[in-house]
């Protein structure tokens, strides 16, 4: 159960921390200051947002693939 949560925090973050999501959250954040930054510094954030991505996709999947082994493990324990 608490690996589906971690699993699913990692794909909640990845989904936020997509770069061509962030011309849809720029309008959100408008007349924030987090959205002034994001506007004056998009390029870093774009590229610092993309690092995000990747490291949250690669930790998601792996998470699957974990939890995958252990449902693996549990049918062939089961079925004895």
């Amino acid at each position: 159960m608490k690996e589906n949560a971690k699993k699913k925090g990692w794909g909640f973050l990845a989904l936020l921390s997509c770069p061509c999501h962030l011309v849809l959250i720029l309008p959100l954040l408008a007349g924030t200051t987090l959205g002034v930054y994001f506007a004056v510094h998009q390029t870093a954030v774009s590229v610092n947002l993309g690092i995000v991505f990747v490291i949250s996709l690669v930790m998601m999947f792996k998470r699957a693939s974990k939890q995958a082994k252990t449902d693996k493990i549990i049918r062939l324990l089961l079925k004895i």
